[in-house]
């Protein structure tokens, strides 16, 4: 596991290419998304990206009906690595996907992107621009939080 810091994720983000997702979902109890989560790490490996760093987020999370749900969850941030910016967002959009996430958040310019995974994660739209990262920023639909510190995108 990478140790790391809000300043070494602020500093990831200004550099561009860097995503935020997640393995677990609501329904599903503690010791599965705890799985879920040791899986994703192995599978983002697999895809040739760079180990995540580890993050708590929450997020509102929307079920089959549209009801909402707020979720605490183990998020990973990921960095490009030595992919390019299209082929990045390509396999973290992938895991999002094998995950049953609604979205994922990409950012590979000055601003992030939520994405759609899934039918109706996003409602009808297919991604939404989400803002610039936000160091102690807080966001009641998402935000994540490392060694106590959180942050978010906005705008």
């Amino acid at each position: 596991m990478q140790e790391s810091s809000l300043s070494r994720i602020k500093s990831k983000s200004d550099k561009g290419g860097m995503a935020i997702l997640s393995g677990s979902r609501g329904d599903k109890s503690k010791k599965e998304n705890q799985a879920r989560a040791k899986q994703l790490d192995k599978d983002i490996r697999g895809k040739g990206l760079p180990g995540a760093t580890k993050v708590t987020g929450s997020y509102v999370e929307k079920d089959k009906s549209g009801k909402e749900t707020k979720v605490k969850e183990r998020s990973h941030v990921v960095t490009s690595g030595k992919k390019g910016k299209r082929k990045f967002k390509k396999a973290v959009k992938a895991l999002g996907k094998k995950y049953g996430q609604d979205s994922v958040l990409t950012q590979t310019k000055k601003s992030g992107r939520l994405s759609a995974t899934r039918k109706g994660g996003l409602g009808k739209a297919k991604g939404i621009g989400v803002g610039k990262f936000k160091p102690q920023g807080k966001n009641p639909e998402g935000q994540s939080q490392i060694k106590g510190k959180t942050f978010t995108y906005g705008k």
